[in-house]
């Protein structure tokens, strides 16, 4: 079959399916009226909350602490609540698309849980878990700029440079990453705001 020079070729499927992704995460934020700019605001608020009080419990020399598993296990719980609260029933499980955003956070929890189990069967002589956790956020990042947006690779640097950060200044880890985090997150939730506040557009207009 002959095609015109002039036709415009089609999209492939994998440039279908990132806009059609796009297309529903945008459609879902604009169904929350508002309600998932503050949830991820709160999430960010939380995350710091929860590693400012990590470094306060943090001793220089000190090999674990139990009750930073404690508090890990309760920030975890008030994300989950907070998220309920805020965005509402069945947040995780609809749509689709913030399903599988979802799961990928999912899934950068469980590694990194990993990676501080690793620290502790190797031996405590060097936290370097929590350096890791820097890089696991820097590739959780970049898959959200495939999925979503390119935008998201300013927040990969971003947390690669914060993994190098918490390597080189050992003590302040719990800070420099909650302040990062921190960061990322408010900044999805101003990016997140400014969709919440456009009328909805046409079907090719993707996430900013």
């Amino acid at each position: 079959m002959n095609i015109h020079p002039l036709t415009p070729p089609e999209d492939p499927p994998s440039a279908s399916w990132n806009r059609l992704l796009r297309e529903e995460i945008q459609q879902t934020i604009l169904a929350g009226e508002g309600r998932w700019s503050r949830g991820i605001a709160a999430v960010a608020w939380i995350h710091l909350a929860a590693f400012a009080t990590c470094h306060l419990l943090h001793r220089p020399g000190q090999e674990s602490d139990p009750r930073h598993l404690l508090v890990w296990f309760l920030e975890l719980v008030a994300v989950f609540v907070a998220m309920r609260l805020i965005v509402g029933r069945g947040w995780f499980w609809s749509p689709p698309a913030i399903h599988l955003i979802g799961r990928m956070w999912l899934t950068f929890l469980i590694l990194s849980f990993s990676l501080s189990t690793l620290n502790h069967v190797i031996g405590w002589q060097t936290l370097w878990f929590k350096a890791g956790w820097g890089t696991l956020s820097s590739f959780l990042m970049a898959m959200l700029a495939w999925l979503i947006t390119p935008r998201y690779l300013i927040l990969a640097v971003q947390m690669y440079l914060t993994a190098l950060l918490m390597a080189r200044f050992m003590d302040w880890n719990n800070v420099i990453y909650g302040v990062s985090w921190w960061i990322a997150l408010m900044a999805i939730a101003l990016s997140v705001r400014r969709i919440e506040r456009s009328r909805p557009v046409a079907s090719h207009s993707g996430v900013s």
